[in-house]
């Protein structure tokens, strides 16, 4: 029977307390404690080493209450490589895949494997590829949360020659396929395309390798040869095009002496993507010469509050910038090409003064450094379309409640309503919403009243953005001297898709 040791660490009293709970036993003992290590090796291959540099209430089960704090180090788990009980593990391939899990309460801020930043799905998994040089390989993966809290695990992996590998593999001879991504029997997504890898291992010469999707054959391999890779006899690494709804993938494997499969299932969605939001509000400014506004950082708040209230964007995913300097948005975008992937969807505010140059043919935005006299303050349109061409989202949403004139996008008529939400939704997309074209937008936002409104009145599960802009354009004309605007942002990357708004269950 396993024993489970839970450390708690309360920085509040001189007294430190170490609470052991047996499984078999509610008896508790409690004596002084003091940061240790723990090393576990079962073949002297692979060795690892865990910290956690804080600890919160909630690993000490709801013990103590500190209120509006989270102190808990990332949880990180790897999945493979694995070391089992018994079996010495040997690697004499060059590189060797790292699969992971990270888990935490208050969202993963960044996942580092030796110094490399990594990408992460929804459901916190990762997945690198590291160089090994003969000998011992250190690998470290750290993990930390929105909070600051980081997390680490280190462990040893060491590389052999093929000649002394084959020698000391006494792995026993089972037939096995181990799902390395996904990792879980029923897996959720919103990408369309998804990369399907596994570990085969067999006792008997591998023959044919299938992969099948919804009994459909995907790809099959005959082996000739054992395409031997470490520990598994054979690798699957396939890209595969889901259909959205279930998707049932099979590897089926044909050995000499028998037929062996697994199967996983899939579901392909747009709800399990992510919604990240940068959301900016100028309104007072350094310069006495630009006229301070009244409403901008209101109305970015009154936005906010429906798209985490109504829409399914969590507020750990929305950056809200309030009376920002260039840098700070410039800064905030530059981050914005590491933390958002192509399974994210993003939407960008803007609410403050903005400009239009007529002889330079370009708009600007006005953040609170701006300086009349002089641009280099300005936020130009093309270092904003710069950057959205390089953030990988899978759709962009770029909204401005200020002058920004037609530059930006071509626009196109609204309302075309052509393709299914879920057509809209598979094809990447790039479009911006603007309240007008006039050189001075009113400090009272009709638009934004509209765009508010419309939003909260909303009755469907999912809403295009192009629908949203049909359903308020009449009402701002009419009721204000601005004709709001939409289109695709140019040379950005717009497939003909579109943002989709999805409302919470």
């Amino acid at each position: 029977m396993k024993t489970i040791k839970i450390f708690v660490l309360l920085i509040f009293t001189p007294i430190l307390l170490l609470a052991q709970v047996d499984e078999t036993s509610s008896e508790t003992q409690t004596f002084s404690i003091q940061k240790k290590k723990k090393t576990e090796s079962s073949s002297g291959n692979l060795q690892f080493s865990i910290s956690k540099e804080k600890v919160s209430e909630k690993s000490a089960r709801g013990t103590f209450d500190i209120k509006g704090k989270d102190e808990t180090a990332p949880l990180i788990t790897i999945i493979s490589p694995l070391a089992k009980q018994g079996f010495k593990r040997i690697e004499e391939s060059k590189f060797v895949t790292i699969l992971g899990k990270v888990e935490d309460e208050s969202g993963i801020f960044e996942v580092l494997v030796n110094n490399k930043d990594v990408q992460i799905s929804v459901e916190g998994l990762f997945q690198v590829s590291i160089p090994l040089a003969f000998g011992d390989n250190k690998v470290i993966v750290k993990a930390t949360d929105i909070k600051q809290n980081t997390g680490s695990i280190e462990f040893v992996i060491e590389r052999k020659t093929l000649e002394i590998a084959n020698i000391l593999n006494v792995d026993n001879a089972t037939d096995e396929i181990i799902w390395k991504s996904p990792t879980q029997n029923l897996y959720s997504t919103s990408l369309e395309k998804f990369n399907i890898q596994a570990c085969i291992k067999s006792g008997s010469k591998i023959k044919e390798v299938r992969v099948l999707q919804n009994d459909w054959k995907v790809n099959s391999k005959t082996l000739k040869t054992l395409d031997y890779n470490g520990v598994c006899d054979y690798n699957v690494n396939e890209l595969i095009s889901l259909k959205f709804g279930p998707n049932q993938i099979k590897i089926e494997v044909v050995t000499e002496e028998s037929i062996f499969e697994s199967e996983i299932n899939i579901t392909c969605n747009m709800i399990y993507a992510n919604y990240h939001a940068l959301i900016i509000g100028v309104q007072d400014y350094d310069d006495p010469a630009i006229n301070d506004l009244s409403n901008p950082i209101n109305d970015a708040q009154r936005l906010y509050n429906i798209l985490t209230s109504v829409y399914t964007f969590e507020p750990e995913n929305i950056i809200f910038l309030k009376n920002p300097t260039k840098a700070d948005i410039i800064g905030t975008l530059h981050k914005m090409r590491s933390t958002i992937t192509q399974e994210d969807n993003l939407l960008i505010f803007y609410a403050g003064h903005g400009y239009w140059d007529e002889a330079m043919n370009n708009g600007y935005w006005l953040p609170r450094d701006a300086n009349q006299d002089n641009p280099s303050n300005w936020l130009a349109n093309t270092d904003l379309t710069n950057y959205l061409s390089v953030i990988k989202s899978k759709h962009t949403l770029l909204i401005a409640d200020a002058c920004f004139s037609g530059g930006i996008f071509k626009t196109r008529k609204a309302f075309n309503n052509t393709y299914a939400i879920e057509k809209l939704y598979k094809l990447p997309s790039r479009k911006a919403i603007t309240s007008g074209t006039l050189k001075e937008v009113p400090d009272r936002s009709v638009f934004l009243q509209y765009f508010i409104k419309r939003l909260k009145e909303n009755t469907d599960n999912y809403l295009s953005s192009e629908q949203l802009f049909s359903s308020l354009r009449m009402a701002v004309i009419n009721n204000s001297p601005n004709i709001p605007q939409y289109g695709t942002i140019q040379n950005v990357g717009d497939e003909g898709g579109d943002f989709i708004f999805i409302k919470r269950d």
